[in-house]
């Protein structure tokens, strides 16, 4: 065999070599381009995802932005005192008054009306919210609250003041229930409690504490 047709048939194995060799390497290639394709499909659909939960968020937090907004009327009421630390309503009328019976856990008869005047006061609050925002619910905290001596002499932790000021939350709602005065009817959740001596702000003039507090705190039901 002459020299030159050695040289073509090794330079035609060594072609044929290198076609195999580009055409393994191509569809390798094709093959990451394709997972790297389904990798970055899969980011952008999680990364849109993240998005649409943000914007959601982002809207329902707006939208909890505006109740305070409408909030408004009863934070400006002449009848309510609002305590912006906790967002807390208290009666003006009751602060530093003692509307029970000493010892007791009764309303006094000179104050049932008020109570219930408050009661429908927070009630049309609380309809014009339902309407307005009907992804929303409500939460609505009675709490009873009760004074200590002027020289705090009295136990803060004591058990019988927590129970009774839970029994004056109990009492104010049961007013206005006979008065048919109903929360729930609104989209509303009713919480009573009884923070005795305790609680978040509470009025440094001991007495100011004898008084039943009202909290309002929307939720996402969507």
């Amino acid at each position: 065999m002459k020299k030159n047709d050695i040289f073509w048939i090794s330079y035609s194995d060594l072609m044929t070599s290198l076609f195999f060799i580009m055409l393994v390497l191509f569809v390798m290639a094709i093959g990451y381009l394709q997972v790297k394709n389904k990798e970055n499909e899969r980011l952008i659909a999680q990364l849109r995802a993240a998005q649409d939960s943000l914007n959601i968020k982002l809207s329902q937090y707006e939208k909890i932005l505006n109740l305070e907004k409408q909030f408004k009327p009863l934070i400006d009421d002449s009848s309510f005192y609002y305590l912006p630390a906790c967002k807390k309503f208290i009666v003006k009328d009751f602060m530093g008054v003692e509307i029970f019976e000493p010892d007791g856990t009764d309303i006094k008869k000179e104050y049932i009306s008020r109570t219930i005047e408050a009661g429908r006061k927070i009630e049309s609050i609380l309809i014009e919210l339902s309407n307005q925002n009907k992804e929303f619910s409500y939460l609505l905290v009675v709490e009873g609250n009760m004074a200590n001596d002027f020289n705090k002499s009295k136990s803060a932790d004591r058990p019988d003041f927590y129970a009774k000021s839970y029994q004056r939350a109990i009492a104010v709602y049961n007013l206005w229930l006979n008065e048919g005065i109903n929360f729930r009817k609104y989209n509303v959740e009713v919480i009573l409690c009884g923070s005795g001596l305790n609680g978040l702000c509470r009025d440094p003039i001991e007495d100011n504490n004898k008084r039943f507090s009202i909290q309002i705190i929307p939720k996402v039901s969507k």
